[in-house]
């Protein structure tokens, strides 16, 4: 067997030249083979959600909502104007990823030696994660290039001592930075191994380098923490991490095991975990000197980490950088073995088998199959849920879902698909009869239904269920009747909102889809920046005189430049345009009043929504934030119209207050109270917030909590209240168990400087224990801004 190895050996070094080709070569064939096979999965999905925003919402992104630094999704933007599909999406970072294999020859045969590096590089593609992370459209193969070139500086540095290598070092750090923030970690190693090893050229260079490193750290520093991070997610993750060093150690030992080896298969996570000690081992015995250097960049980011406490929510792909030193170690270490150094290129072929061999022969599925990275308990398939959708897109169908961020993604597929399809689709005409109405729900129902068997209960049954793994799509048939007619005057028409009834009776509705959320139903955008139409027609049989005319349109316009309005038009006549809202609104309501003495057939009101990509949102798209929540018409003759005009005004309050027409999951006319208070503690009425029988209440002293005391004796479910929040106002209900202990049934804060709607309701679940017999309720306000609104004295429903 030696002698085969040796006869390979001799073989293999007189083509050492070909050995960076091949490297690169496999290497490139590994990364780019059905590179867009794969669905995009859960964390992956959102990069080309958030890339197609205009630059300064993914900067606003990045400095409200997101985690992550801007970086990576304004390169992707740039790399989607090459085209949509899954392919260009995986462009950036399979590039990166290829770079990063060159790198770590470059690095190593800087640090050690041309052989060293070249088996370095094939042992960090051998390692599954690595290649892993360079197929998929997460920043994390950029932010390892932006690494390995400053590894690559600082090796300069370590070689020759020269200063300029220090500015290349704070260069590539600070791209690190702006594409992720575990980067800080990785700096502080890096600057200890500038303190620590001192370069071989220029000794006397090293506190100067080390001065200047640590100016520009802190330098990078600040302009990333006042400029993204504090005013982002970032600080508020970092603070719910706060954990025990046992934990914290815990959670950095299981994410290190998938470094070494990303599948959970225990012999090999054994094997590669004994190659990397054992390359420790030799280089400590032999070279001192590098040992240190591999060592410190190993270790000192897995110490703060523990140190710190702070591994909350710590995945392998968070210590990739990780990888680098261990596969520079363990290279090295052959290296360092006389039998093996000169036949180091002949292990680095071999090595370059085990690499094709894993996810060709072992992984494949993990690979290069279109369910490759999906995670089933925490997403779905989107693109073959696209295609089944797209397989029943048929004249007169409208799509709608159950969750925004799985509609997003879908709808990023099906965008993709033939057209007509259900993204630019020409929706629901006068002439269609017959709708078809589907809705899509992934591992998430959202607030419509809850399952495939609820809903049939609450919308309908008739609907056919068609699974795809973790998504299903019900399809439904409704006839339509799509104009509203008003038999007498006074009369009242208009559309509701629920799913089933806004498609029966719109006379138009294109380029919009059913959403509900929390706060109740409501019909959006299809698309960011593009128009969406929905047409309501109202035939007047009454005998022709005089009106006044009211027209009430309720809607939520939290997006920034984001705009509503109405064209209004009697018969053939030309249409009269009214703008309602531009954004940000914080009125969720608008009348158009109409004097009409000409006789008339019919009055088409045409609402126009356009929903633009400046408020981005963590769905991946701003068309949540423009919501036609109710259209109602009243037509009140002119000879005795006051009581008319009055019921107008009383049903567009009427109407915020009831949360906009429709209640989630019960019927609007279900407002019977659940328990009455019994006692008051610093609870006062909120001066001039009243409307018609409802009040706001608030602590009287803000320096402490306000309690509102109740009995409760109910046999539901779940409850509803209306509870208001403006920033760092606080909400909580508290019951006390039979076992005398308190129990927090319902939590809301507020961290924005924004006031919670008015007329949102909320819902908690009723636990077991607390159905069915008398039991104490508190809810309690905290803070200035805080808010609970009754109906007379009824708190809960």
């Amino acid at each position: 067997m030696g002698s085969v190895f040796d006869r390979l050996s001799v073989v293999v070094a007189r083509q050492s030249r070909s050995i960076p080709t091949l490297v690169l070569g496999l290497a490139a064939f590994l990364i780019f083979y059905r590179l867009g096979a794969p669905s995009l999965w859960l964390d992956e999905a959102a990069a080309p959600l958030n890339a197609s925003l205009p630059v300064s919402a993914i900067l606003e992104l990045s400095q409200s909502l997101e985690e992550h630094p801007p970086l990576f999704y304004l390169l992707l933007k740039a790399f989607l104007t090459l085209g949509k599909n899954d392919f260009i999406v995986r462009l950036l970072p399979a590039l990166a990823g290829l770079g990063c294999v060159a790198l770590v020859m470059a690095v190593g045969t800087r640090l050690f030696s041309r052989p060293v590096g070249l088996a370095a590089a094939a042992l960090w593609l051998a390692m599954p994660q690595d290649l892993w992370l360079s197929r998929m459209a997460r920043p994390y193969s950029l932010w390892l290039f932006f690494y390995l070139c400053a590894l690559y500086f600082l090796a300069g540095f370590l070689k020759d001592g020269r200063l300029r290598s220090i500015w290349g070092l704070l260069a590539s750090a600070a791209l690190m930075v702006a594409t992720h923030y575990l980067s800080f970690p990785l700096l502080a190693a890096m600057g200890c191994c500038l303190l620590l090893v001192p370069p071989l050229a220029r000794p006397r260079s090293r506190m100067p380098a080390v001065l200047l490193y640590a100016a520009g750290c802190a330098g990078i520093t600040a302009a990333a923490y006042f400029g993204l991070i504090r005013a982002s997610q970032t600080p508020a993750l970092i603070a719910a991490s706060d954990e025990t060093m046992a934990d914290a150690a815990r959670a950095v030992g299981e994410a290190l095991l998938g470094v070494l080896y990303l599948f959970e298969i225990p012999l090999a996570r054994l094997l590669v975990a004994l190659a990397a000690g054992l390359g420790f081992w030799a280089l400590l015995r032999a070279d001192r000197r590098s040992f240190t250097l591999l060592a410190i960049l190993t270790l000192v980011p897995l110490g703060l980490l523990v140190a710190l406490g702070k591994a909350t929510g710590l995945y392998a792909r968070h210590l990739s950088g990780l990888g680098i030193p261990i596969a520079l170690a363990m290279a090295s270490g052959l290296g360092c073995l006389p039998r093996l150094s000169p036949r180091l290129p002949a292990v680095t072929v071999a090595v370059l088998a085990l690499a094709a061999l894993g996810p060709l022969l072992w992984h494949r599925d993990r690979f290069y199959a279109v369910g490759s990275y999906q995670v089933p308990i925490i997403g779905n398939n989107y693109k073959l849920a696209a295609a089944g959708i797209a397989g029943l897109f048929g004249p007169a169908t409208v799509v709608s879902f159950g969750n925004a961020f799985y509609g997003n993604v879908v709808s990023w597929y099906l965008a993709q698909s033939p057209r007509p399809n259900a993204v630019d689709n020409p929706g629901l005409t006068p002439d269609d009869r017959t709708a078809t109405l589907l809705f899509a729900a992934g591992g998430h129902w959202g607030y419509l239904a809850e399952s495939a068997d609820d809903f049939d209960a609450r919308i309908g049954r008739g609907a056919v269920r068609h699974q795809i793994e973790t998504s299903t799509v019900l399809a439904l048939s409704v006839p339509r009747d799509p104009v509203r007619r008003i038999p007498a005057l006074p009369g009242r028409a208009g559309l509701p909102m629920g799913y089933r009834d806004f498609f029966a009776t719109a006379n138009i509705a294109r380029g919009v889809r059913h959403h509900q959320n929390a706060r109740g139903p409501a019909i959006i955008p299809i698309q960011n920046d593009a128009q969406g139409q929905v047409r309501a027609v109202f035939a007047l049989n009454a005998p022709p005189e005089p009106q006044e005319i009211r027209i009430n349109v309720l809607f939520d316009n939290t997006g920034q430049d984001n705009t509503l309005a109405a064209l209004v038009r009697f018969d053939d006549e030309p249409p009269t345009s009214h703008p309602l809202s531009t954004g940000y609104d914080a009125t969720h309501q608008r009348q158009i009043a109409l004097r009409r003495d000409a006789p008339y057939t019919t009055l088409t009101v045409d609402l126009l929504l356009r929903a633009t990509s400046r408020t981005p949102t963590l769905a991946g798209g701003s068309q949540e934030t423009l919501r036609l929540t109710g259209l109602e018409a009243f037509f009140c003759p002119a000879r005795d119209a006051a009581a008319c005009l009055d019921s107008a005004e009383r049903h567009l309050t009427a109407s915020l207050l009831a949360n906009y027409l429709e209640e989630r999951f019960s019927p609007t006319t279900d407002a019977t109270q659940a328990g009455l208070p019994a006692e008051r503690d610093n609870i006062a009425t909120v001066p001039d917030s009243r409307l018609g029988e409802w009040s706001a209440r608030t602590p009287a002293d803000p320096s402490r909590p306000g309690v509102i005391r109740l009995t409760l004796a109910t046999s539901r479910d779940r409850l509803s209240f209306f509870p208001r929040v403006g920033q760092d106002g606080m909400v909580r209900i508290w019951a006390t168990h039979p076992n005398g202990g308190r129990r927090l049934l319902f939590a809301l804060q507020n961290l924005t400087d924004r006031w919670t709607p008015i007329s949102a309701r909320y819902e908690f679940i009723v636990p077991d224990w607390l159905k069915d017999q008398e039991a104490v309720v508190d809810l309690e306000l905290t803070g200035r801004w805080s808010q609970v609104w009754t109906l007379g004295d009824a708190l809960l429903f």
